[in-house]
């Protein structure tokens, strides 16, 4: 009967959320017939199945963190001998091409289950607890079939545990998994890694409007240009300025690593959270292929059809919420980025031109940087380096 292990998920990564299975015990599987998707870095991945069978055992449920190779799910595979009781696990790869790891012999018992006291709880989480010096049998969990989860351990032992208090009137609960808890890690992770400063301009985008609406109006046939295509060409020739910007720490080698590639990762607003997927090459487009681009990344990040590939790697980030964005804000750097651009709201205001009062259309910029790497002057060349371009559009627009 051969088992599919969690494979080893590369990047560092040493676990994975199960999303939903697409079978269930008992169903008859055909080769590459679908069998779950997981959640990995901000990505769902589909696991084929590589031959005909039967599905004879599910170790997980729907909302469990499995740590890599853990065995998720057991096949009786028609017509197999004993050699074949090899256990293959199959994981869409960023290059998209499978990835196999032998596996051991199946559990006698699911592994979330403990031995004899009917707790369950996921081996990461148990070594929490043991951190923490939480007993997992005084905890009722709240995850799915009441499997404790990581919260349960963490407000037990900071003594409001969520399980013991009834809810109030009103309130509503949902549990906190998916892209949101990835969000949530990768949030954390850059809060604890990187010492954050931020620098602010003001732009005029008066004539950045006017040259993307009349560009729209003279292509009706095309996506409506936004600010965005012209905001990611005008950062690539930033970062080309000020190569620091498009660098990276590696904190074990102890080097700073300047990128020579110009992968821009976009901020894109998703029913399930803020997803950043990847313009790549963004050096080597012009204007209306960078803004195909975006679209199309950011009609798979609403839809949830990215894979792994268009979500890892950038070497910067822009993050542009449009009408949403406020005055001013300071993003999190995407770690191990060095830098992310913030974009803010456009709006009309009094400037004053030649010493004349005059209405032109202002936009915020702010840099925020990892002060490990950079400098704040570095920074600030860069945001008026870009401020320069984008008060310039048609340089943009000529450029490749």
């Amino acid at each position: 009967m051969p088992d599919f292990k969690l494979p080893d998920l590369g990047e560092g990564m040493t676990e994975a959320e199960i999303d939903r299975w697409l079978v269930k015990e008992g169903d008859v599987v055909v080769e590459d017939d679908p069998l779950v998707e997981l959640i990995t870095d901000k990505a769902t991945a589909e696991i084929p199945s590589p031959f005909a069978g039967t599905v004879t055992k599910i170790y997980f449920e729907p909302g469990a963190v499995v740590p890599v190779g853990a065995v998720l799910i057991s096949i009786s595979a028609a017509g197999s001998s004993e050699s074949d009781m090899a256990s293959v696990a199959v994981l869409e790869t960023p290059a998209g091409s499978p990835a196999g790891v032998p596996a051991e012999a199946p559990p006698t018992t699911p592994a979330t289950s403990s031995s004899g006291n009917g707790v369950k709880a996921m081996p990461p989480v148990r070594k929490l607890a043991e951190k923490l010096g939480v007993d997992l049998a005084g905890i009722a969990g709240t995850g799915p079939s009441g499997q404790i989860t990581r919260g349960d351990v963490e407000a037990f032992a900071s003594g409001h545990p969520s399980s013991l208090s009834a809810p109030s009137r009103g309130e509503r609960r949902e549990p906190f998994r998916g892209v949101r808890r990835k969000i949530a890690e990768r949030m954390s992770e850059a809060h604890r890694i990187i010492p954050p400063v931020t620098h602010v301009e003001e732009c005029d985008v008066t004539e950045l409007d006017a040259t993307r609406t009349l560009a729209s109006e003279r292509n009706p046939e095309l996506p409506r240009l936004t600010f965005l295509p012209f905001i990611v060409k005008a950062v690539v020739q930033g970062l080309k300025d000020h190569p620091a910007m498009n660098a990276s720490l590696d904190e074990e080698a102890g080097e700073i690593v300047f990128h020579d590639r110009y992968d821009i990762g976009v901020a894109v607003d998703t029913p399930a959270g803020l997803v950043v997927p990847i313009v790549r090459d963004a050096d080597k487009k012009r204007l209306r292929e960078v803004a195909a681009d975006i679209d199309r990344l950011a009609k798979g990040a609403r839809e949830g059809t990215l894979t792994a590939d268009e979500l890892r790697g950038g070497t910067f980030t822009v993050t542009s919420p449009g009408p949403f964005g406020g005055l001013m804000a300071t993003p999190l750097v995407f770690h191990p980025q060095s830098a992310i651009l913030g974009v803010h709201r456009a709006s009309e205001k009094p400037v004053v031109r030649d010493g004349q009062i005059v209405v032109r259309k202002m936009m915020n910029l702010s840099v925020t940087f990892d002060h490990r790497i950079l400098d704040g002057m570095t920074a600030a060349k860069f945001a008026l380096d870009l401020v320069k371009l984008l008060e310039h559009p048609m340089v943009l627009a000529i450029e490749p």
